[in-house]
Formats: structure tokens, C-alpha cells, sequence
């Protein structure tokens, strides 16, 4: 018997993840299947994030291929029926895929830590890695997944992510209070780096100072202009122009995509027809 308790122990330490789920009402049942599966998934989707990220194929719509997502894949390793606690271990025992993993998830957690913190505008506006600053806003809607268990109707009053591998009992300690912040970042944005695109512009949009382009390859983006900018395409002469834009790209949270498709110009120059 201690033995087998020691067992279980240990695979608990060892374990990559573990979300533990709070409430007064999981003293007298456990966590219901809706709760439990809705965080898990995200868990996962969120490794799959961080791995595309580290590749620098996080991009909308993008998915691990079949050998990157066996090597991927959790389990779980160990639940704590005290604490409705759960560690979730790599499936694959190569020594080289738990190293990996070990790797993506500090990558995860240096992630989440501005979402637990109440930060993450913060920490994503400053940010130089482009890959790093796409997957932190990304997993906003992985996040919100987790943090939108609390206080439904599963009992559930707070949920704490760790990482026992890591040496981190916990990482992120969930609350009503971060449920409430993650509502507020729904529809917030953050800028990329600096960078200059070109396209003709094909469509004005006097009331908000946007003016549409098409850029090479049919891709068309939105362009946010100061007033005195916009009025210098507005009545430019010539019909379908094509400018060069200075500035950064928009990101809205829960994207994941380094394709611009907003982007707010702060310098805009005419191009010659020859330059296209």
C-alpha cells in the first residue's frame, strides 16, 4: 500500500501540467466531465501553440502534422481525488520528446504568467520576439476556456495550473477575478513590430481614417491613418494608387497569425506605377 502511494506520488511530481480544480462542492463530488475535458483540451491546444510558435508556424488554421502531434500528446499521469488535482505526462517515454516538452512548457507558462499577473497588454506590447509575442496572444481563447470554468455550474471556484517538472508547484492561480479580466481583453488589440508594406488603395473609409490596399498575391489589409494622411490619399489624383505604409501591423488577442491584415501606419509614401 505505501508503495503504490509512493507510485502515485511520484508520477504527481513528475508531472509536466497539473490543474487542480477548487470549490467547496468538489469536497463532495468530483469535477464534472464538461469542466475537466473543455481544460484539458486547451492545455493541449495550447503545447500545440507553443510548438507551431517555436517553429514559426504559428498561423491561422495551422495544425502539428501526425509525427509532431504523437509527440505532443498528454495524458493523464495522476489525479488527487483530495484536491480534484490532475497531472497530465507526455504519452511518448523517449527521454528526447520529454526533454522537448519540457522546453514548451516553460515556453507555455512564460505565457500565461501575464494572464494569472493581470499584465499581458503589458508584457505582449513589449515583446521583440514576433513568434513569441503571436503565441502570448493567441492563447487568449485557450485561456479564457480554462478561466470561464470558474464559477459555472460545476462548482468550480478557482483553478491553479503548475508545473511540477519545472520544479513549480503553481505557475497561474485562476480566480473570479481573472475571469473578469479576460472579458475585458475580448477585444482588445496589441501593435507588431515595425515593418513597411506596399499596396494599391482600393477603398476609403472617411468616418474611421482606414483606406483598404491589396497588396501582391490578392491579400488585402486595412490601413489606419492619421487624418492629415488620409486626406493626402483621399485626394490623391490618381485612380488605384499604389504607397509604401511605415508602421506596425494590428494583432487582435485570440489570433493566431502573423499575416497583417490590420495595420496602423504612422509615414506613408507615393510610389511610381513602376515600382509595383
Amino acid at each position: 500500500m505505501m508503495e503504490n502511494t509512493l507510485d502515485q506520488r511520484e508520477k504527481y511530481e513528475n508531472g509536466l501540467f497539473t490543474v487542480r480544480f477548487i470549490g467547496d462542492e468538489l469536497k463532495l463530488h468530483g469535477v464534472n466531465i464538461y469542466d475537466l475535458s473543455h481544460s484539458l483540451l486547451a492545455i493541449q491546444r495550447i503545447v500545440h501553440k507553443a510548438h507551431l510558435s517555436i517553429e514559426g508556424n504559428l498561423v491561422k488554421g495551422a495544425f502539428p502534422n501526425k509525427e509532431a502531434r504523437q509527440r505532443l500528446a498528454l495524458q493523464i499521469g495522476e489525479r488527487r481525488r483530495t484536491s480534484d488535482a490532475f497531472a497530465l505526462v507526455p504519452i511518448l517515454a523517449d527521454p528526447t520528446v520529454q526533454e522537448y516538452l519540457k522546453k514548451l512548457a516553460d515556453y507555455v507558462f512564460s505565457g500565461i504568467a501575464g494572464y494569472y499577473v493581470g499584465d499581458v497588454l503589458d508584457r505582449v506590447r513589449k515583446e521583440n520576439n514576433q513568434d513569441k509575442q503571436i503565441f502570448i496572444g493567441s492563447i487568449y481563447t485557450e485561456v479564457a476556456n480554462i478561466v470561464n470554468r470558474i464559477d459555472a455550474s460545476g462548482g468550480v471556484e478557482a483553478i491553479s495550473l503548475g508545473a511540477p517538472a519545472l520544479n513549480h508547484e503553481t505557475i497561474a492561480a485562476f480566480t473570479s477575478d481573472s475571469k473578469t479580466y479576460l472579458s475585458k481583453l475580448k477585444n482588445e488589440t496589441f501593435l507588431g513590430n515595425y515593418q513597411e508594406i506596399k499596396g494599391r488603395v482600393y477603398k476609403l473609409y472617411p468616418a474611421s481614417k482606414i483606406v483598404a490596399i491589396r497588396r501582391s498575391g490578392g491579400r488585402t489589409v486595412s490601413i489606419f491613418l492619421s487624418d492629415s494622411d488620409f486626406d493626402r490619399i483621399r485626394y490623391h489624383k490618381e485612380s488605384n494608387p499604389l504607397f509604401l505604409f511605415k508602421g506596425r501591423p494590428r494583432y487582435q488577442f485570440g489570433v493566431e497569425t502573423k499575416i497583417v491584415s490590420e495595420f496602423e501606419a504612422d509615414e506613408i509614401e507615393y510610389l511610381n506605377n513602376d515600382v509595383d
